[in-house]
Formats: structure tokens, sequence, C-alpha cells
């Protein structure tokens, strides 16, 4: 069984993929701030740790990985 997610690490995810937007040259920074924030509301009652791990996994992916494809 997955161990829940820290809601300060979450918070710290969230942060920090709203600041990667400043480094943005190709695409709209206000576009990707909004679906940041999009997805974050829409996750934000999953209360299934194996989900929430997989969320989590996926916003460190994108982080890591120039925004994944997401832009």
């Amino acid at each position: 069984m997955a161990l829940p997610i820290d809601r300060t690490q979450i918070l710290r995810l969230y942060r920090r993929l709203l600041s990667s937007s400043r480094t943005l040259r190709y695409t709209d920074q206000d576009y990707f701030r909004f679906r940041i924030r999009e997805a974050f509301r829409q996750y934000q009652d999953v209360t299934d740790s194996a989900r929430q791990e997989r969320l989590f996994k996926r916003g460190v992916f994108i982080l890591e990985n120039e925004r994944g494809g997401l832009v």
C-alpha cells in the first residue's frame, strides 16, 4: 500500500511548477499557470493514497522533464 503524500510535498510541487513557468519561452506562461492551477483544483479532493501518489509522480515528471509535454 502506498503511503499518503504529505500536504507540504504537494504544496512544494505546486509552487515549483508555477515558478517553472517563468522559464517558458515559446508558449504562453499564463496558460501554463492556468493548466497547473486547474489540475490541482480538479484533484484536490482525492483521498486514495495510490491515486495521490500517481498524480504526484506525474507532477514531478512534468517538472523534471521540461514540463513533460504538458504545453
